[in-house]
Order: C-alpha cells, then structure tokens, then sequence
C-alpha cells in the first residue's frame, strides 16, 4: 500500500486493507458502515496507513475493538432516537511526548444511509498536556430536557502523569440537534474526580468526588439534581507492616442546575476549565 492515496466511491476498501477494514466495522457493531460514513463526512480525506485518515491538516483514527487509543473514533447507536448512530470523531493536529493539539467533530449520522445530520466541530477539545485525555465515550442516558426534545451526552476522561499526585476526572457535555447542527447544553460538568498524593508506598491521601444527574420538572423544561458525594480517603502502614485505608464519607449534598429553555448554566466550581 502507498503512504497515502485518494478515497473513491469506487475503491475505499480501497484505502484500507481488508482486515483493518473488518476491525473498523466490528467495534461492538455499533459505528455501522464506519467507511461510508467517515468517506461522507470527510470527502476530501486520504488514508494513510491501516488505520488513519488525513482530512486537510487533521488525522483521524479508524476505531478498532482491540485499541484502547484515545484518539480512535468512537461510535455508538442512540438508543433514544432509533437509526441514527453517534460518532466522536478526534481531529488531531499535532502529538508530542508531553501534549497534544486537535479539535473534536461530533456527529449524528442516519445509519441507513451513512449521512450525516447533525454537526458540530468543538475547537481545542482535544488539547492536553500533562494531564492527557485517556478516553472519550457516549452517555445515551434519558436526557429528555422537555416532552420533545431529547440530549446525549459526551464523556471525557482525563488522567494525570504523576504517580506521587494521581489525578482522574471525567467530564460530561450535552448536545441537542437543533437543524443541521448540534448545540451544547451543558459544557464540561466533572461528574468524578480523583486527586491525591502518597508516598508510592502506601501513606497517603485521596479526595474522590462523584456526582450522578437526575432530570426533573422545571419551569421551563426538565432541570438537572446533581447528588454530590465527597470520599475523603486516608492511607497508612500500620505496626503490623500492612498497609491500611480509612474512609471518610462527607455529608452529600444537591446542586441544581436550572434549564433556561437552551442551555445549563454551571457553576465554575464544578466545571472544568
């Protein structure tokens, strides 16, 4: 295979050989027609490789079920809205030891037809540095912000590189199809985090944080109940030479998130920045 060579109608199994192809396709059989549609969405890309795609400046990784590669396409069927399939599509524009620069295609594609319907292209939601995205991923939960009008949701997940000061979070956006495009509604709610810092013994000290939705009757739609829960966790060798861990759970408690009739407003305090 050439480095690179144009994608065809005619010849796109064409840019891939036939067992990358078959690994693209087969990721929980949820992306459908991952081909036709990466080909739709991307009509002037050109393949380099097994499993990457350029489109202009940007390279986009084919899925596959057996990497964990952060930067891969990810699909899933939304079970709200029958026939229509989900695909966070990373546009990376530059990888490095320590960081990396790339925006982040959402789209909502008819998985009879591999078209896209719906599209928004969210700039520098790839950028990372020290802390690096590990994971992205569809939350397809009942986000129903009225009678008629139904979100999804994207998760990402981020990780630190220390191992004396571990650090995870995960993040949650909404997005409603509104037209031809998709338009935020809730932007980088941390739904967990945890931080802490030990002696890569076992002294040491975790704070995790976990905060799980609920929708619920509003003014002007359904509003969000945030249920807060703080987990102040501590680490010592005891006497016997064992290493020990004590819990502490803080009393939880409720934020509520009010729906405007277009978006969520959230509190910087619990949004990531």
């Amino acid at each position: 295979m050439r480095a690179a060579r144009s994608w065809s109608l005619a010849v796109f199994a064409l840019a891939l050989t036939a067992p990358a192809l078959a690994k693209a396709q087969a990721q929980d059989q949820e992306c459908g027609n991952v081909d036709a549609i990466v080909r739709q969405a991307y009509p002037g890309a050109v393949a380099q490789g097994e499993r990457s795609v350029r489109a202009g400046n940007r390279t986009l990784t084919l899925p596959s079920p057996s990497s964990t590669d952060p930067h891969a396409i990810v699909c899933r069927r939304w079970r709200g809205q029958p026939g229509l399939v989900l695909l966070a599509v990373p546009l990376i524009a530059q990888v490095r030891v320590d960081s990396t620069l790339g925006d982040l295609d959402v789209l909502v594609v008819d998985e009879a037809t591999s078209k896209t319907r719906h599209r928004l292209r969210i700039p520098h939601a790839m950028d990372d540095d020290a802390v690096r995205i590990s994971g992205i991923s569809f939350d397809t939960a009942a986000y129903r912000l009225t009678p008629d009008r139904l979100a999804f949701g994207v998760r990402r997940e981020w990780a630190g590189s220390s191992r004396p000061n571990p650090f995870m979070e995960t993040t949650l956006s909404l997005y409603e199809p509104r037209g031809g495009a998709l338009s935020p509604v809730l932007d980088d709610l941390i739904v967990r985090r945890s931080q802490g810092e030990w002696d890569l013994s076992c002294a040491g000290e975790t704070i995790m944080i976990e905060r799980i939705l609920q929708m619920i009757p509003g003014r002007r739609g359904q509003d969000i109940s945030i249920l807060e829960r703080i987990t102040h966790s501590t680490s010592k060798e005891a006497k016997s030479g064992e290493c020990g861990t004590t819990d502490q759970a803080l009393a939880p408690r409720t934020i509520r998130l009010s729906f405007d009739g277009e978006r969520y407003d959230v509190p910087r305090s619990i949004q990531r920045r």
